[in-house]
């Protein structure tokens, strides 16, 4: 649970089918995280979920070290860091499953994540955890609009890197969501700070 239009959307298809699970948080030193889990707590809240929250911020700090500076994102693959995690805490606390919200744009801007993916999905199956991605083959309009026919309300979620209190606009995954709002010809809630 990232508190995004993705995971969110996730959460209430879920929540409508009537499934039992809980919801889980990393923050891993991404700028946005204190907004992130900010949206996922209001989310959970809301769905009468638990939130598991895994606090590893500095697991990045090495990642940039030496002057290496990735501030939105410092993880790239940060999948290979937060999914192991993830699937070994499903293991040890009895889950049988563990579902990623990805999307179709996901694999746009890290190419290998097809791959990293499948890799911990058998990771998943020496581990007897199922590592799920359902809509992966959705484009983000398609699963917003799942999500809002769920009882999503979209204006509770947080997509922007930067992690203000408004979305800037301007960043890959403001753009995304503004893009996803007018594909799903869905009213966009948000306070962009550049529009």
């Amino acid at each position: 649970m990232s508190g995004g239009l993705d995971s969110s959307s996730v959460a209430y298809y879920y929540a409508k089918k009537g499934k039992d699970f809980d919801c889980a948080f990393f923050n891993y030193g991404q700028r946005s995280a204190k907004m992130q889990y900010f949206a996922s707590k209001k989310i959970c809240e809301k769905l009468g979920k638990k939130l598991i929250v895994f606090e590893i911020k500095d697991v990045s700090k090495p990642f940039i070290d030496n002057g290496w500076l990735r501030p939105h994102e410092p993880i790239v693959h940060r999948n290979l860091v937060i999914i192991p995690i993830a699937l070994a805490f499903a293991k040890e606390k009895g889950y049988e499953e563990v579902v990623l919200g990805t999307v179709k744009e996901d694999c746009e801007y890290e190419k290998e994540r097809y791959y990293v993916i499948q890799k911990l999905k058998e990771l998943g199956e020496v581990l007897g955890v199922k590592l799920s991605t359902p809509f992966a083959g959705f484009p983000k309009w398609l699963l917003l609009k799942i999500g809002v026919n769920s009882g999503l309300d979209p204006s509770l979620t947080y997509s922007c890197l930067l992690g203000h209190k408004y979305h800037c606009g301007q960043c890959s995954q403001c753009k995304k969501r503004i893009e996803a709002f007018k594909n799903a010809k869905i009213h966009d809630p948000t306070t962009y700070m550049s529009l």
